[in-house]
């Protein structure tokens, strides 16, 4: 467990990489006015790639292959956006998740007066969770998130 000077630094870290994240599905939205899922992620060795989720017959199938290709990759910190919806409106969802500590963001896809999506919000919550949370090799991904 981090000590609170390390808490800081580590939610600063995924706060930073959500809103990039944000950047770069605000441009997507804006050229091609659609969330396409994609994902940032960090290799143990500092090095970083871009990933595409490639859907699969369920989420617990996506989750699957990404949690194998983390593991594979050995990554250590990610970002993953996909789009949702909940109670009649439309998101985009920002997960960064670190072997510390996970971070959620969203932005609202805004219908009038012209589509464009809204003020990113980071989600205050002790616990996360979903099929597509705790995807690092090191979790559990049936242990809830603290």
């Amino acid at each position: 467990m981090p000590d609170a000077s390390q808490h800081r630094r580590v939610q600063a870290k995924l706060e930073e990489l959500i809103e990039r994240a944000s950047t770069a599905a605000e441009i997507n939205f804006e050229t091609g006015n659609r969330v396409a899922p994609q994902g940032f992620a960090i290799r143990e060795d500092g090095s970083r790639f871009v990933f595409e989720p490639i859907p699969a017959a369920s989420n617990a199938g996506t989750a699957s292959m990404i949690r194998a290709a983390f593991a594979q990759e050995k990554v250590v910190c990610y970002v993953l956006i996909v789009a949702a919806s909940s109670k009649g409106k439309q998101f985009v969802l920002f997960t960064a998740e670190d072997e510390f500590d996970l971070m959620v963001g969203q932005r609202e896809i805004i219908m009038q007066p012209t589509r464009h999506l809204g003020a990113l919000e980071i989600i205050e919550s002790d616990i996360a969770k979903g099929r597509l949370v705790g995807l690092l090799p090191h979790q559990d991904p049936s242990l809830p998130t603290l």
